[in-house]
Protein backbone atom coordinates (compact mmCIF):
# COMPACT_ATOMS: atom_id res chain seq x y z
CA UNK A 1 0.00 0.00 0.00
CA UNK A 2 2.97 2.25 0.73
CA UNK A 3 4.11 2.10 -3.57
CA UNK A 4 -0.21 3.10 -4.02
CA UNK A 5 1.37 7.08 -4.76
CA UNK A 6 3.47 5.90 -7.32
CA UNK A 7 1.67 3.38 -8.89
CA UNK A 8 -1.51 6.28 -9.02
CA UNK A 9 0.42 7.78 -11.99
CA UNK A 10 0.56 4.97 -14.35
CA UNK A 11 -0.91 5.30 -17.21
CA UNK A 12 -2.44 3.06 -20.63
CA UNK A 13 -2.30 -0.33 -20.30
CA UNK A 14 -0.75 -0.54 -16.90
CA UNK A 15 -3.06 1.91 -15.38
CA UNK A 16 -5.75 -0.17 -16.84
CA UNK A 17 -4.78 -4.01 -15.07
CA UNK A 18 -4.38 -1.69 -11.63
CA UNK A 19 -7.50 -0.17 -11.49
CA UNK A 20 -9.52 -2.83 -13.17
CA UNK A 21 -8.01 -5.33 -10.36
CA UNK A 22 -9.00 -3.38 -7.42
CA UNK A 23 -12.87 -3.65 -9.62
CA UNK A 24 -12.65 -7.26 -9.79
CA UNK A 25 -10.91 -7.97 -6.17
CA UNK A 26 -14.31 -5.53 -4.87
CA UNK A 27 -16.12 -7.93 -6.56
CA UNK A 28 -14.69 -10.83 -5.59
CA UNK A 29 -14.48 -9.83 -2.05
CA UNK A 30 -18.75 -8.83 -2.20
CA UNK A 31 -19.58 -12.48 -4.25
CA UNK A 32 -21.48 -10.65 -7.01
CA UNK A 33 -22.41 -13.62 -8.79
CA UNK A 34 -24.47 -13.97 -5.44
CA UNK A 35 -25.32 -10.43 -4.62
CA UNK A 36 -24.99 -8.77 -8.47
CA UNK A 37 -26.59 -5.64 -6.33
CA UNK A 38 -23.05 -5.35 -5.06
CA UNK A 39 -21.24 -4.97 -8.35
CA UNK A 40 -18.52 -2.11 -8.03
CA UNK A 41 -19.54 0.43 -10.41
CA UNK A 42 -16.87 2.99 -10.19
CA UNK A 43 -15.18 4.68 -7.59
CA UNK A 44 -12.62 7.55 -6.65
CA UNK A 45 -9.14 7.04 -5.57
CA UNK A 46 -8.07 9.47 -2.64
CA UNK A 47 -4.86 10.38 -0.91
CA UNK A 48 -5.11 11.36 2.88
CA UNK A 49 -2.43 13.61 2.94
CA UNK A 50 -0.16 15.64 5.59
CA UNK A 51 3.12 17.72 6.16
CA UNK A 52 5.53 17.03 8.36
CA UNK A 53 6.00 20.74 10.06
CA UNK A 54 9.62 22.50 11.11
CA UNK A 55 8.60 21.31 14.65
CA UNK A 56 8.47 18.13 13.67
CA UNK A 57 4.18 17.95 14.40
CA UNK A 58 1.84 17.06 11.26
CA UNK A 59 -0.20 19.46 9.76
CA UNK A 60 -3.86 18.67 9.16
CA UNK A 61 -5.14 16.18 7.00
CA UNK A 62 -6.56 17.09 3.38
CA UNK A 63 -7.85 14.54 1.20
CA UNK A 64 -6.69 14.57 -2.33
CA UNK A 65 -8.83 12.89 -5.61
CA UNK A 66 -6.25 10.61 -7.51
CA UNK A 67 -7.97 9.06 -9.69
CA UNK A 68 -11.39 8.01 -10.99
CA UNK A 69 -12.32 4.59 -12.42
CA UNK A 70 -15.35 3.34 -14.14
CA UNK A 71 -15.36 -0.23 -13.14
CA UNK A 72 -18.01 -0.99 -15.86
CA UNK A 73 -17.92 0.17 -19.30
CA UNK A 74 -20.82 0.90 -22.01
CA UNK A 75 -21.01 -2.02 -23.69
CA UNK A 76 -21.84 -2.45 -27.83
CA UNK A 77 -23.34 1.12 -27.27
CA UNK A 78 -26.00 0.06 -24.36
CA UNK A 79 -25.03 2.29 -21.15
CA UNK A 80 -25.42 0.81 -17.75
CA UNK A 81 -28.76 -0.01 -17.04
CA UNK A 82 -30.41 2.42 -14.87
CA UNK A 83 -31.93 -0.59 -12.46
CA UNK A 84 -28.63 -1.63 -11.30
CA UNK A 85 -27.52 -0.48 -8.09
CA UNK A 86 -24.47 1.77 -7.68
CA UNK A 87 -22.39 0.90 -4.63
CA UNK A 88 -19.94 4.30 -4.01
CA UNK A 89 -16.89 2.57 -3.39
CA UNK A 90 -13.40 4.76 -2.20
CA UNK A 91 -10.04 3.36 -1.94
CA UNK A 92 -8.32 5.66 1.05
CA UNK A 93 -4.37 5.84 1.09
CA UNK A 94 -1.78 7.88 2.88
CA UNK A 95 1.91 6.75 3.43
CA UNK A 96 1.56 5.12 7.19
CA UNK A 97 -1.79 3.47 6.80
CA UNK A 98 -3.48 2.31 3.92
CA UNK A 99 -6.64 0.52 3.31
CA UNK A 100 -9.12 -0.04 0.75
Amino acid sequence: WRSFPYLAELDGEDGEALWSYLCRQWDQENDVEHNPGRKLLRFNFFMLQSDVLPNMAFSGTRKRLVHSFDCVKENGGEAISDSEQVVEGTARGNLDNAEL
